[in-house]
């Protein structure tokens, strides 16, 4: 009978052992600035506690609470595991990449890395050779927060195309937020046009955009908002040289109208005025104009459409 004890007891001890790695938590990682070790019931609630254990080193505020019970009767050996987790950090822990896992007993673990460095830093890390990286043209891109970070890494503007909320340089594709898409926003003066609207405003007051081009061509004028959604106010509207030209018209409307949501206490538009020697399809912005999950999808359409074009651009914040 003691021996039965001893062998249970033996068993038991052998299922309830993780691995090495993670009760030791010595995993070796040259390249991470940040290691977080999770076990849970799934991989997936694995991950979430090694999210929540590098957000604890970066003093976020994801709360988890766990509760393990081993158990056994009648020879049998029960094992539960519950997480109990609330994530409302601050700080968006993009780019966490898992560097391990094992599956013992029921029981997932997982080492997951994440790098706490600047969007730009983050995106020069992945290239070994840049050599062959192709450069940005566009005058637009160039004027931009975003491209003038990622040239202090590259040594040069790189090649950029953005679609479905994805940046990619080179084939290699990068997943971009709000506070990036904020940093394609510009002011920027082309010689060919002039853009002129306030520059601050206040919720729900009118304005009116004033242009004036300096060469002929089609002009349009589009609406981008730092959520991605788009706008097209006009498109292809055919100009001469010295064009003046108001929109809306004051004549018979009260103007533009600055709009927050209920959760916003601030926000930043760009209206973009761009005047190309042949006709653009931006009719392509006001066939989807009316479906707004649809908005952010086609935000970089905008920068390749208007390469080789003339843009003059104005950031507006509006406050409460």
């Amino acid at each position: 009978m003691v021996s039965k004890i001893f062998l249970f007891l033996l068993a038991t001890t052998l299922l309830a052992s993780p691995p090495s790695w993670y009760v030791k938590n010595n995993i070796k990682c040259d390249s991470c600035e940040y290691i977080g070790y999770g076990e849970g019931s799934s991989q997936e609630v694995a991950k979430k506690v090694a999210k929540a254990d590098i957000a604890n080193s970066l003093q976020t505020t994801i709360n988890v609470s766990s509760e393990l019970k081993r158990s056994s009767k009648n020879d049998d050996y029960n094992e539960s595991f519950k997480h109990n987790i609330k994530e409302s950090s601050t700080i968006s822990l993009d780019g966490l990449e898992l560097l391990t896992r094992a599956y013992v007993d029921g029981i997932y673990y997982v080492a997951m890395k994440y790098i706490n460095l600047p969007f730009a830093k983050k995106v020069r890390m992945k290239f070994d050779d840049v050599s062959k990286i192709q450069r940005e043209t566009n005058s637009y891109l160039k004027s931009t927060l975003l491209l003038n970070e990622l040239k202090a890494e590259f040594g040069f503007y790189p090649k950029v195309t953005i679609s479905k909320g994805n940046l990619t340089i080179a084939n290699k594709s990068f997943r971009i937020k709000k506070d990036i898409l904020k940093k394609l926003f510009s002011s920027y003066d082309s010689k060919d046009l002039e853009l002129n609207i306030p520059k601050n405003l206040k919720n729900g007051e009118f304005y009116f955009v004033d242009i004036n081009t300096k060469s002929a061509g089609y002009l349009t004028l589009i609406q981008v908002y730092e959520n991605g959604e788009t706008a097209v106010l006009f498109s292809n509207k055919k100009v001469t040289k010295n064009t003046k030209l108001e929109y809306p018209n004051k004549d018979i409307y009260n103007g533009l109208q600055t709009y927050l949501t209920k959760n916003q206490t601030k926000a930043k538009d760009l209206t973009m005025a761009i005047i190309c020697k042949d006709k653009k399809g931006f009719d392509y912005f006001d066939n989807i104009s009316i479906t707004k999950d649809k908005y952010a999808k086609v935000y970089g359409k905008i920068f390749d459409m208007i390469d080789g074009c003339s843009v003059s651009s104005q950031v507006m914040k509006i406050g409460r």
